[in-house]
């Protein structure tokens, strides 16, 4: 997996949008308050977000106009709406002019540039339909946080490192759970990536079974050439082996810059209803400097803090990565739970992982990330979990550069928060087996209050203002937060 790495988007000087450029755009409503969800000017909360929900009829009349106008409606949530459109029809619906925003190409973004109001640009909207609507906001590209004829047994590598189906489950303490016979039956985990190759012998050999929905622009459910979604879904059922599995795939894979937004996976997550949702993805809220967070949440990205707080509100456990060395949004938000990362070295020595970031947030007063911690490994490429890939994919054929994997075999070595995110979901899962009324506040203290304290090492560097890397210490800390989960203890206690 690839840590920050410093880079700006930069407008393409002198470049205009093409008009035919397709755009994922969000739509907020008004709803009771008659302000709008990113009008507010406190935050929002998973008590208050309800309160913004959009009035009977009012959805419909804006998908309607929205349509005259030529968008075409992608997904849609409690709160909003997600539509496609030309960047001309969002220039003339919306009074403003487009600019393209070329990508670091050091990051693996989603897409390599975004069409965007540039800094003065005009904002003129049609008065009919700004009067059914709160807003319209096109979606940045989010992050991928990874590295860039299959056995169903691993290659040997000549260095320590995990074996996501013996290893994993041993050091999250989850094998005494799996000893009372408890493997997540009954409980629906959506996990959204890059997409999910399970025709791979190890998840086939093995039992492991899923189904896999197509998110707007996304193509065929059986592939996943970006391999991450395939290579993360090992930790889930490594950890919870019979729940029932939802992928949720936003690749498209004849175009690497198509395929869907966060916003419009997580609308198709929760129409499967969900007990859990796990997203190893994130956004970079850092400031323009490189160094520091941002003080406040952009207004485009507040579409999809209202359908987190939704959720959240109506009973599903949302799980985010915490980063790789970014100020990782929504693993910023209070509710979420935030996973970080903790590195047990063979002779069971844990300490925090400098891969994994480490950060207070400057947009939600008090809010530290992570909660708690899974197994990552440490810069600079965080080679630690033996993973299966599709064979030739990206992963496969990136990661074998270095750790010691063959191109074209299936599997490569690779973590980061990408893959204590989707671990520490599979324990909720085993947690809502046990007790189905748990709450995602209840979970959260559970695992919190039972995690094992990691007292040594230091966070990734680039989430850190001070480009240290936050230290980690005895009791809830920065670096670890309250430490690697212990799935027992907390499975005991539920």
């Amino acid at each position: 997996m690839q840590p920050f790495k410093p880079s700006q988007p930069r407008p393409a000087v002198g470049e205009s949008a093409p008009p035919e450029e397709q755009l994922r755009i969000a739509i907020t409503f008004k709803g009771r308050t008659h302000t709008g969800p990113t009008k507010l000017a406190a935050r929002l909360s998973s008590r208050s977000i309800l309160s913004f929900a959009p009035e009977p009829g009012e959805m419909e009349k804006a998908i309607e106009a929205l349509r005259q106008r030529g968008f075409i409606v992608s997904g849609r949530g409690r709160m909003t709406v997600s539509v496609r459109g030309s960047v001309a029809q969002f220039e003339h619906a919306f009074g403003t002019r487009l600019t393209p925003f070329n990508l670091s190409q050091k990051q693996s973004y989603s897409s390599d540039k975004v069409f965007y109001p540039a800094k003065g640009a005009p904002w003129n909207p049609d008065p009919s339909l700004s009067a059914l609507i709160d807003d319209a906001y096109i979606q940045w590209p989010h992050i991928y946080l990874a590295d860039p004829g299959a056995s169903a047994r691993p290659p040997s590598v000549g260095y320590y490192h995990l074996d996501v189906l013996k290893d994993v489950p041993a050091k999250l303490n989850v094998t005494n759970i799996h000893k009372e016979r408890q493997h997540g039956e009954g409980i629906r985990v959506a996990m959204i990536d890059t997409g999910f190759d399970h025709s791979h012998p190890f998840f086939t050999r093995n039992g492991f079974t899923s189904s896999v929905v197509l998110a707007p622009s996304a193509t065929n459910r059986q592939t996943d050439p970006g391999s991450h979604g395939t290579g993360e879904s090992a930790n889930v059922f490594a950890v919870a082996p019979k729940v029932t599995f939802i992928g949720v795939k936003l690749g498209d894979d004849a175009d690497p810059n198509g395929g869907a937004s966060i916003l419009e996976g997580f609308q198709e997550a929760l129409k499967h209803k969900p007990h859990v949702i796990t997203v190893s993805m994130c956004y970079d809220l850092r400031d323009d400097n490189g160094v520091a967070e941002l003080g406040e949440l952009p207004n485009g990205l507040k579409p999809l803090e209202a359908e987190i707080q939704a959720a959240i509100a109506s009973g599903i456990v949302v799980v985010f990565s915490a980063g790789n060395g970014h100020y990782a949004f929504p693993a910023s938000m209070p509710e979420v739970l935030s996973v970080g990362g903790t590195f047990v070295a063979e002779d069971g020595a844990m300490t925090a992982s400098d891969y994994a970031s480490a950060f207070t947030s400057g947009i939600y007063s008090g809010r530290h990330v992570p909660d708690v911690c899974g197994l990552v490994g440490m810069l600079p490429n965080a080679d630690y979990i033996m993973l299966p890939v599709p064979p030739g994919a990206e992963i496969d054929t990136g990661n074998a550069e270095h750790d010691g994997t063959t191109a074209g075999d299936g599997w490569a070595v690779f973590s980061g928060t990408s893959a204590s995110a989707p671990q520490i979901a599979a324990v909720c899962a085993l947690l809502l087996q046990k007790n189905p009324k748990l709450t995602p506040a209840e979970i959260k203290a559970l695992l919190v209050r039972t995690a094992i304290d990691v007292r040594d090492g230091s966070a990734s560097p680039a989430s850190d203002p001070e480009g240290l890397g936050i230290k980690a210490g005895p009791g809830i800390d920065g670096a670890t937060g309250a430490g690697l989960v212990d799935a027992y203890a907390a499975w005991q206690q539920a």
